[in-house]
């Protein structure tokens, strides 16, 4: 047995027919939230990749060393592409021409919401195209990085200070430096210690 057209059928028809109206602020709305998204993203990958190079690099080949930087530039192109694309989608291009028509007007919004969708699937994939650049990357990195055999270190006792290879002695710690000689050093004397690159 049909159901009487009532009024919450009505409503529903003129809903679905003020779709078409708001279609292109709705992609756009979405649009610029994948754009704050891979914005920020790229921002943070960005630091990371600044801050975490140098270390990185020291425990690397030069072969190594190239491909995990090819890969980050490559991941990070990839977001910037993507959060340009994803602009693209969430403001467009301004109209060359005025239109004065309602079938003009509803022809341009129509392509406009097409192009944006179209450059809201290309941020997606460049989002994700990006995102496992940068995860080769760190995986290649941690992958071919050579296990640290020192740490440097400068230590500072009631006695002296020595700077060299940090190591352990039974309940000691020694310190190796550089000329060879190995200082053993009770852990209970030690004022200060701290990492260094170099000594």
């Amino acid at each position: 047995m049909t159901q009487p057209y009532g009024l919450a059928n009505k409503r529903w028809a003129q809903r679905a027919n003020a779709i078409q109206f708001g279609e292109l602020a709705a992609i756009r709305a979405t649009a610029e939230q994948w754009r704050n998204g891979l914005a920020g993203l790229t921002a943070l990958l960005s630091a990371g990749t600044l801050l975490a190079s140098p270390t990185l690099a020291s425990h690397l080949d030069p072969g190594p060393q190239l491909a995990v930087g090819l890969l980050a530039v490559a991941g990070l192109l990839a977001l910037l592409y993507g959060t340009w694309r994803a602009m693209d989608a969430a403001f467009g291009v301004p109209a060359k021409e005025q239109y004065i028509t309602g079938e003009w007007l509803q022809k341009w919004e129509h392509q406009q919401a097409g192009q944006a969708v179209n450059a809201l699937t290309v941020a997606r994939w460049a989002f994700l195209a990006g995102l496992l650049l940068t995860i080769a990357a760190a995986a290649t990195a941690y992958g071919f990085a050579s296990p640290s055999t020192s740490t440097l270190a400068r230590v500072q006792t009631r006695t002296g200070t020595w700077c060299g290879q940090l190591g352990s002695a039974g309940r000691s710690i020694s310190i190796t430096g550089a000329d060879g000689t190995v200082h053993l050093i009770d852990p209970t004397t030690i004022r200060a210690m701290k990492l260094e690159t170099s000594c």
